[in-house]
């Protein structure tokens, strides 16, 4: 840790020091004792970007409780499913957000109202206690330091219906281990200067977020991702770290050649992407533009991160993922259950061993379903080079990866099917040049119209889960066990509708 006094972090408004960020963090963990929560409990977020998710997510760790961070996106329905999986002991939810909070758990355990820095102090439209007064009221949590059991994050399967990741408790040597992975992966030093762009409720950047919160002489924590300001950002502030997303990098390119030249990046020194593959074009443009600074790896939140790659072997292996970092085991696995030659393809297997293994709460035996011994995949089909670089080649499963955010289509079918004359339907990922992949939904029914089935749509899922298209079709061909041959789909509409694929 770096000096708590000069160190500092922000998040929209003004800065405050690391040493103030403590003292908030200590005075919200006696106040989560207050309300009843305990060690292996669970407290929710529904909060955007903001310095409360750092402090409320240091003080449920500091007493021994999870995180569970939810994308305030989200529409009440699917809010109301992650707290009623995850029954979290108290809930915190932005001053905006609070008339969307379900109607079942309004008054069923504490519920605080977050204020956004620079939101106007009108009277709220809610009879929510103000976190930041609740918070202030408590003298400093008094209990011993607990070992924090970090988040747990919602990821979906092939049934489309969210499971939390829980960890098991870490060893003092997995502590140990996991820290000095972060290091290796963050390159972070005490004179680094961060900036965040993603969302906080992103594992990626939320692990980013409190990692150099605790190590980085200042973090910028951006309420929103713009382009431009990123990067007038980087050379205000003279950032040298950052951490982004394939989707990120397209929309930076995608500023006038002016506007890219007018601002000074030269403070940066390492640039983490993660959250999807990115084209080989877009990275060797970023790199071009911002110099051997770009970084990846590959992982995800069952697994924890499995490789890392830096500039130099990229370009030396272009469209490599990277080589499996210190404790990770790698295996790829063909259609029969045996590990595939170098160079072919296969599904990908890997487990980081110094990492915690998980459960996916509330229904241990999905676990079963990812592994193959002690190894977890996460879908993906891929395969290593002689040099053991990896590289992504396509998914097993139906996840589709648009602009970095995993989206599952079976969700987005189970919210097709509710609405009225909606008689089959099939949601498939497709080719797209900004996204790297596109939702579109293959509807067949009566008396159907794209606009108005999008439109209803908004009200039950998160905008960015609406498919971009909506194709209607006389009928979806189902085998005789009644399943969709999603791959066949797909090449069939690519093929039928060849306008649909980005040009090489």
């Amino acid at each position: 840790m770096t000096d708590t006094h000069t160190d500092t972090i922000r998040a929209g408004g003004l800065p405050i020091t690391r040493a103030e960020l403590l003292a908030r963090v200590e005075r919200t963990a006696a106040g989560l004792i207050a309300v009843g929560v305990t060690p292996g409990e669970r407290v929710a977020l529904i909060l955007p970007n903001c310095l409360a998710f750092v402090e409320i997510t240091l003080a449920a760790g500091r007493i021994g409780a999870f995180v569970v961070p939810i994308n305030w996106h989200f529409k009440p329905g699917e809010i109301e499913y992650l707290l009623d999986d995850s029954t979290p002991r108290a809930l915190f939810v932005a001053d905006t957000l609070a008339t969307s909070l379900p109607g079942s758990w309004q008054g069923r355990v504490p519920v605080f109202a977050v204020a956004e820095p620079e939101q106007a102090q009108a009277q709220p439209d809610h009879a929510l206690p103000d976190y930041a007064t609740w918070r202030d009221s408590f003298a400093p949590c008094a209990l011993p330091r607990q070992v924090a059991p970090g988040s747990i994050v919602y990821t979906s399967g092939t049934t489309g219906r969210p499971k939390g990741v829980q960890r098991v408790p870490a060893t003092p040597d997995q502590q140990d281990r996991m820290q000095a992975l972060r290091a290796a992966m963050y390159q972070l030093t005490p004179d680094s200067r961060v900036a965040i762009p993603g969302p906080l409720y992103h594992a990626f950047p939320n692990q980013l977020a409190l990692y150099a919160a605790m190590t980085a002489q200042h973090v910028e924590i951006m309420p929103r991702f713009d382009p431009e300001a990123f990067l007038a950002l980087i050379e205000r502030e003279r950032i040298t770290s950052v951490g982004l997303a394939p989707i990120m990098f397209v929309r930076l390119l995608r500023l006038p050649a002016a506007t890219r030249r007018a601002y000074d990046l030269s403070s940066l020194r390492w640039a983490i992407h993660a959250g999807g593959p990115c084209a080989a074009d877009v990275k060797r443009a970023m790199i071009d533009w911002w110099g051997p600074v770009i970084a990846e790896y590959y992982g995800g939140t069952e697994s924890g991160p499995l490789t890392l790659c830096d500039s130099a072997q990229w370009l030396a292996h272009p469209g490599t993922c990277g080589k499996p970092v210190d404790g990770a085991e790698l295996r790829i696995i063909g259609p029969d259950g045996l590990d595939v030659p170098r160079g072919a393809p296969g599904e990908i297997f890997g487990r980081l061993r110094h990492y915690p293994d998980f459960i996916y709460r509330g229904d241990p035996a999905k676990r079963a379903e990812v592994a193959l011994g002690d190894l977890v995949t996460l879908g993906d089909v891929g395969y290593q080079d002689a040099d053991g670089f990896l590289y992504l080649y396509d998914r097993v499963r139906d996840m589709v990866v648009s602009g970095g955010v995993n989206i599952y289509p079976a969700e987005v079918e189970g919210a097709l099917f509710g609405l009225e004359g909606v008689d089959d339907c099939a949601v498939i990922g497709v080719p797209d040049s900004e996204y790297g992949e596109r939702l579109v939904a293959l509807v067949s029914g009566t008396a159907l119209d794209p606009r108005t089935l999008r439109e209803q749509l908004k009200e039950r899922i998160a905008g960015y889960k609406v498919p971009r298209e909506i194709v209607i079709v006389a009928a979806l061909e189902r085998d005789a066990s009644g399943k969709l041959r999603k791959a066949a789909l797909r090449e069939r509409f690519l093929a039928e509708r060849a306008e649909y694929v980005p040009a090489a």
